[in-house]
């Protein structure tokens, strides 16, 4: 639906208006903030129509912040790896 190098999927995101500290959590709020953020966060991209989309950018340009695609960095390095290495088909 939409293209690796589009940005269009933006304006479909579940998580246009919300709060953008949910998905970038700061480590000087504690792990226990940063923990409930990100479950926030990942609710949110749970239902959103282009997760796939997000986290495929996320990949793609290196984001190392946030949770992106329902992901947060050290998972998306694991699912980037995963892909490098057959295990999942490519974004």
């Amino acid at each position: 639906m939409y293209g690796s190098g589009d940005r269009d999927w933006v304006v479909a995101a579940r998580c246009r208006g919300v709060d953008t500290s949910m998905f970038f959590p700061q480590p000087e709020d504690g792990r226990g903030a940063v923990l409930r953020a990100e479950r926030q966060a990942k609710e949110v991209c749970r239902s959103c129509p282009v997760i796939d989309a997000c986290r495929a950018h996320a990949v793609r340009t290196g984001e190392t912040h946030g949770v992106w695609g329902g992901m947060n960095y050290s998972e998306r390095r694991a699912f980037e790896r995963a892909m490098k290495l057959g295990r999942l088909q490519s974004v």
